[in-house]
Order: C-alpha cells, then structure tokens, then sequence
C-alpha cells in the first residue's frame, strides 16, 4: 500500500476493498431476493407477541392506540426484543404505520421517540426489501405488480457500486465528458433544510431524465451507523432509512452481536471484510424514498468521511485524529490535513462525473460527529468545485443547522454569492 495513502488505510487494509467493485450484476428475475437482503430470525417469543398484536388490530382496529402504549412500555425496558429485520416485526409495524397518513408516518422519523422511529425503520426495510409488499406499503396481490416490484429492487441493487477512487488502479480513471464543459456552471446554493426534503424539492422541479443525488454522511464500518439498535441522530441513521439506501447497503454487511452493547441494544450491522468504506471512496446506488408525500426516486453516494473523534478503543477503534491533529488539538500539518479532507470530497464528485449525476445535494460534510472545523472544510469544497471538471454539477448544501451555528455561518459565507435560505 501506498505510503501517501492515510494511515488507517495502511493499517487496515484487508477490511477495504482492493479497487472499485459493482456488487450484483449477476442477478436475474430468478435470482432470491431473500438470499440477499438480511433477515432476522425472530424466536417463537418474539413472534407470538408480535403475531398476537397483529391479529387483536385486524378484529378491533381501535384497539391500535392501547397496543402502540403496551408496545412502548415494553420497548423501554426490552428495546433489542424490537428487530427490525424480524418479518414479523415488520409485519406488526406494517399494519400500525398504515392505519396513519402519510404525513403522520413522515413524523415518525423526526419524533424523539426511538420506538417509533424503530417502527417507521422496520416499514422501510419491510417496502425495501420484500416482494409481497408495495412501495407504498400496502400488501401485493396481483402477480404482475410482484414482477414489477422485483424489477425496480433488482435495478436498485444492481445499480450498487463500491468506489475506490484512492487504488492505483482507479486513482485517474474517471474520464470527463467533453459535452460538460458546455454547460454553464449552476449557481452553489446554500439551504437551511434537510437533506430528503431538498431532494424531494429538487426531483419535483427538474422532473424526469435529471438525475439527483445526495450525500450520505456515512459511517465507513457499520451500516448507516447503529440504525438498528438507537434512535439515532445522524444524518445517515435518519436520511437512509426513509428509503431503501440502509436496505442496500446492508446486503455488503451481516447482523453483528457486540457484547454488552448488543445485549442492551440488539444487533447490528457491520461491513463484511472487504466492504469497509475506504477514504476517499464511497458506495453509490440508486435509492426511492418512501416515507415522503410522494415516492422519490433518486441516487445515494455514501461516502466515510476522516473520523477525528478522539481514538477510544472498541468505540473509535479507526479515528484518524492523533495522524492530523496534536494532543492538545493543535493541527500537525496544514497541507497534509487538507489533503486527506479534499480525498473525500473529490471522492463524491468523482462519483457523481462516473454516474452523470446532474444534482447534487451535500451538507457541511463532517462537520458533526467527525468533528470537522466547518470553515476549513467549506473552503474545500468550494475549491474543489471551482476545478473544471467539476463545475457542470450542479450542488445544493443542505445545512438543517439554526443560523447562529457554525456550520450554517461557515457554509452560508463561503457561497455567499448564491445562498437561497428558504
């Protein structure tokens, strides 16, 4: 391994891939989709309860507000008994979900209430990832709208590409199409929004044949972070859950039991070896939101950006802090620092040229948990965006944070040129 790479890649290497790697381009209208995606095999306790709820709502259906405080109380004490992989689970969750409105369910993922969010997660992966259940997440009956359904999930999988833009044998590979330096670059535009809702703004607008993706803030070792055991509270863990993103990733990671925090919690869902989000990389797929007023179809890019959090073992086992920063939080070397931070950035906008993304919504990447200075890492983009081959694209940053927040004064002030706040 190349010594210019980052130290966590040197040192880690057998978990990242050896080059960029498209992940299901053998499979056919035949092929098992329940062989792919991960499923949880619930015990016998788990689906007498679940499957005695289910039957008292189909006799009584007023009887779901006493059975959703019944399934709260024991959520609160026994969260892990709560699989959202579980079939039944997600049978009890569909049934729930479906008796609100659809901006009702929507609210299920903003509510600080990990209960029902792990409801609204377990809708999702149920729509994402099974063939008797629609997009909308009503029940399949007719064979035609199965072969269907089966068609857009295989397009949707077969669209899943691990990028390793670092590996020497993909480092200058992508190619720029000449026809994009004929197109007038597109104002950068700053939005004090989430990022699904300026998706869903920006699909709506440019209708078909444009393609629009967004940036998952991913974590680069477990599946859209700890998704499946918290409430959670990053971007990733909201943003791709309200589609089929965390249900695509999942199929490069396997249910994971950690110990103590899997007995509290439950399992989760790490990388397989091989499959880590390498720095500099990122997975890109094709994604449809579900959990909006309408259906969205669109892309995912979900790249790891560097962790600087400080290095705790089991908890930040691959933090790159102490390579870049001093003990004390002094930075060790400006160039290299704004180099490793550029490998990520440029990273995604690889990806965007390789899949001739039109739109791009991002965020002030980093700059949360990772612990990112926003002004440094605004800068980098907009140099990095200024660069000829990048400037057809088209991007939007989300940035949700109040305008007294760092990350909304660094982002607004760097593009404040072209800022749209609402």
């Amino acid at each position: 391994m190349n010594n210019e790479h980052p130290r966590v890649r040197r040192i880690h290497n057998e978990i990242y891939p050896n080059g960029s790697t498209s992940l299901h381009q053998n499979l056919t209208q035949e092929s098992e989709l329940d062989e792919i995606y991960l499923i949880f095999r619930e015990k016998e306790e788990q689906k007498r309860l679940f499957g005695h709820w289910i039957q008292k709502i189909k006799q009584q259906p007023e009887t779901i507000p006493e059975i959703l405080r019944e399934y709260e109380d024991l959520f609160k004490r026994k969260a892990r008994f709560f699989d959202l992989h579980g079939r039944t689970f997600q049978d009890f969750s569909l049934i729930v979900t479906n008796s609100f409105s659809q901006p009702e369910i929507r609210q299920f993922s903003i509510r600080p209430n990990h209960a029902y969010r792990r409801l609204l997660r377990a809708r999702v992966y149920a729509i994402s990832t099974r063939l008797d259940v629609n997009w909308n997440g009503r029940e399949i009956e007719g064979e035609e709208e199965r072969i269907e359904k089966k068609r857009q999930q295989l397009d949707h999988l077969k669209s899943l590409v691990l990028h390793d833009w670092s590996h020497p044998e993909t480092v200058n590979s992508v190619k720029v199409n000449e026809g994009n330096q004929l197109i007038n670059r597109h104002p950068i535009q700053v939005i004090r929004k989430g990022t699904q809702e300026v998706v869903e703004e920006l699909t709506e607008q440019v209708g078909e044949g444009k393609l629009v993706a967004w940036v998952n803030f991913a974590s680069a070792h477990n599946v859209c972070g700890s998704y499946s055991v918290d409430w959670g509270g990053s971007q990733e863990e909201e943003v791709a859950t309200n589609c089929d993103g965390a249900a695509l990733l999942g199929t490069q990671g396997d249910l994971t039991f950690s110990g103590f925090k899997s007995y509290i919690r439950g399992v989760w869902v790490a990388y397989n070896q091989g499959r880590h989000i390498p720095p500099g990389g990122n997975y890109f797929a094709r994604t449809r939101f579900v959990t909006g007023g309408k259906l969205v179809e669109c892309a995912m890019i979900a790249a790891a950006f560097a962790d600087f959090r400080p290095f705790i073992p089991f908890f930040h086992p691959f933090s790159e802090r102490s390579d870049y920063f001093t003990l004390f939080g002094g930075i060790r070397n400006e160039e290299e620092l704004d180099k490793r931070l550029l490998l990520d950035i440029e990273g995604v906008l690889k990806t965007c040229i390789e899949h001739g993304v039109d739109i791009l919504v991002t965020g002030a990447s980093g700059c949360g948990a990772f612990l990112h200075e926003p002004y440094r890492e605004s800068r980098l983009w907009k140099q990095s965006l200024e660069k000829e081959e990048y400037q057809h694209i088209q991007v939007v940053f989300a940035v949700l944070d109040g305008e007294d927040s760092p990350n909304w004064k660094a982002f607004s002030s760097t593009f404040k040129e072209t800022i749209k706040e609402n």
